[in-house]
């Protein structure tokens, strides 16, 4: 059993925080995919409206200067709207390349700053030393706090005393007792509620209307150790709105009953598919059955009585303290019943994502090359049915004096523009989605478009359009007059 999961509701390796990652990784390209072909089709108003006003702009320029590049630029504007359809299946495709390659970057991102260790004013986190998943005593998460607030030196204790200071327990529940299915499934962190402003990533930095509800939310689970925070997703997922109890049965602590009180959502795109309870409940409940000979006949403490803490996390000051501490934890004299070990939480994290290197690896080096050379094809194909059919086009030009780099200039401007508007477009609403949704998976922050990324998708969609028109380009360049006149003729 996988935190004491029933086999049956289980299947080898499982994790439920793993899963969920897992199911959001498989369940982002199509969606992703469908989405950015969606948004794409609706900005192309948009696209072709800011052709025609740089268009406007350009012969302004041209006429008062007359200048040949402001010319050339004029006749490149015009070509792309003398063929939207062509012109349209060339930003589509560069949009959705840079808008997917935008949130996978997102993710690639997130993983590597969570993973990367900090130098200072950091988080630590206790697991079992040996098993996985974690599960240790909970008398160890109080011993671990009189540690770190009375033996650790001063100036190395949690900076703010036991705010900077948590555990973790994973409740997975039932509503449906004689037949749980997904939709009946309530996954639960069962933790100490008037830290998670504190000690939650991705809710730490929460300010204004949604910080203040939170706040009165995580004081009322302190006075009702049965009331729950849950997210909207979940919420929909058990069509149970706030206000409501709701009764449901242990999967991993088996013959628990738990009725819990909703009195509030986490805030949108935080901590999806999970709800917050009061690990005091969960402490009640596993005291409680000791002496329920209803459901206990033999007197003895539930299985998961001395298992059931899976983390514990710490924020310390500095590197120093970090390796006090972990001295501190590895020693026997502390904790010697069950082996722990202290790890910053990047090595952490970085461990419990061991499993899914080789996803990010493809991610990286497999899946972000195939786009870009599907969409280069793509876009080689638009370009060159487009030269094709301006092929009289382009030889007039060559009779009025233009010359084969211009005509290479023309092709290959054409195929820029188009790529630096979709990139600029595609980065503009995936850093502004992110930034609005707040997507997060288990306790990740939450995943956002950097900022530089508004100036690699522009240049990756400019590089793409080159490489996808140089052949064309060059077609296109090598056009001979007598061939197309003769042709016409």
């Amino acid at each position: 059993m996988m935190y004491g999961f029933p086999a049956e509701f289980t299947f080898t390796g499982y994790d439920p925080s793993l899963f969920m990652l897992t199911a959001y990784l498989l369940g982002l390209l199509a969606a992703l995919i469908l989405g950015a072909i969606v948004l794409g089709l609706l900005t192309l108003p948009a696209f072709f409206l800011v052709l025609f006003g740089v268009e406007q702009l350009a012969s302004v320029i041209a006429h008062l200067s007359g200048a040949f590049p402001a010319k050339l630029l004029v006749i490149m504007f015009r070509g792309l709207r003398r063929a939207p359809l062509r012109t349209s299946l060339t930003y589509v495709a560069l949009f959705v390349l840079t808008f997917v390659l935008c949130l996978i970057y997102a993710v690639l991102f997130l993983i590597n700053y969570v993973t990367t260790e900090k130098e200072a004013n950091f988080k630590a986190i206790v697991t079992h030393k040996t098993l996985i998943p974690s599960q240790m005593p909970p008398g160890y998460y109080e011993e671990f706090k009189r540690i770190c607030l009375e033996e650790l030196p001063p100036e190395m204790r949690p900076p703010r005393g036991e705010l900077d200071m948590i555990s973790w327990s994973f409740v997975l529940t039932t509503t449906d007792k004689t037949n749980p299915r997904r939709d009946t499934l309530i996954f639960l962190f069962a933790l100490e509620p008037n830290k998670v402003l504190t000690m939650m990533d991705g809710l730490e930095e929460l300010t204004g209307e949604e910080r203040r509800l939170l706040e009165v939310a995580a004081e009322e689970m302190m006075r009702n150790p049965q009331a729950i925070v849950m997210s909207k997703q979940q919420l929909k997922k058990l069509n149970l709105q706030v206000g409501q109890r709701v009764k449901s049965f242990g999967m991993n602590y088996p013959k628990l009953t738990f009725d819990f009180l909703i009195i509030g959502e986490l805030p949108e795109g935080r901590y999806e598919g999970v709800a917050f309870m009061n690990r005091e409940y969960l402490l009640q409940l596993l005291d409680a059955y000791r002496n329920d000979r209803t459901i206990n006949t033999t007197g003895e403490p539930h299985p998961m009585a001395e298992k059931c803490v899976n983390l514990m996390w710490v924020r310390l000051p500095n590197k120093a303290a970090f390796e006090r501490l972990s001295a501190m934890v590895n020693d026997p004299k502390y904790f010697g019943k069950v082996p722990i070990k202290l790890e910053t939480a990047s090595s952490g994290i970085g461990t419990w994502l061991a499993a899914y290197k080789d996803i990010f690896w493809g991610m990286k080096y497999i899946l972000t090359p195939a786009m870009i050379a599907i969409m280069s094809l793509v876009v080689a194909n638009a370009i060159s049915i487009s030269v094709r059919e301006r092929r009289t086009e382009m030889a007039v030009l060559k009779v009025l004096g233009f010359q084969p780099r211009h005509i290479l200039a023309l092709v290959l401007g054409e195929a820029l523009l188009v790529g630096f508007l979709a990139g600029l477009m595609s980065s503009s609403l995936a850093w502004g989605m992110l930034g609005s949704f707040k997507f997060q998976i288990a306790f990740f922050g939450s995943f956002f478009v950097p900022e530089q990324a508004l100036i690699y998708a522009p240049a990756l969609g400019m590089a793409v359009a080159v490489a996808g028109s140089l052949g064309p380009a060059w077609n296109a360049k090598s056009v001979k007059v007598a061939e197309v006149f003769a042709r016409v003729s």
